[in-house]
């Protein structure tokens, strides 16, 4: 396990391991390549480094992205228009998948800012 959330829960190992195993399933359902597109994107509205760009993107659609992009900080103003776009583009499962994708990058970059590691040992 990695990542700053990951590292503030080394010490309930119980904990640890469901976190895990929540956010391998939503990866899996993604597959790799876009979780690395949709990790570049978060990474890249928390104006972090290497978030990824263009050429993290691969084969993720802008509508994709886009919403990722806004699940960081506009997650509310997400029309049902843009969802049923990336459901469409997705299906459902791959749409609940990216939103948890999303959100899981979103709190491993604002983890990582605070130094949540540090603060929880």
């Amino acid at each position: 396990m990695s990542g700053s959330v990951a590292g503030a829960l080394a010490g309930t190992p119980e904990l640890a391991a469901r976190y895990a195993a929540f956010r391998d399933a939503a990866h899996e359902a993604l597959g790799p390549d876009l979780v690395e597109a949709v990790r570049g994107a978060v990474a890249e509205v928390h104006g972090i480094q290497g978030g990824g760009g263009e050429g993290a993107r691969g084969s993720a659609s802008e509508a994709v992205l886009a919403y990722a992009r806004r699940m960081v900080f506009e997650h509310t103003a997400i029309t049902d228009e843009e969802a049923a776009a990336v459901a469409r583009e997705l299906g459902e499962p791959g749409l609940v998948a990216l939103s948890v994708v999303a959100a899981l990058a979103d709190a491993e970059c604002r983890a990582e800012a605070v130094g949540l590691p540090d603060l929880a040992s």
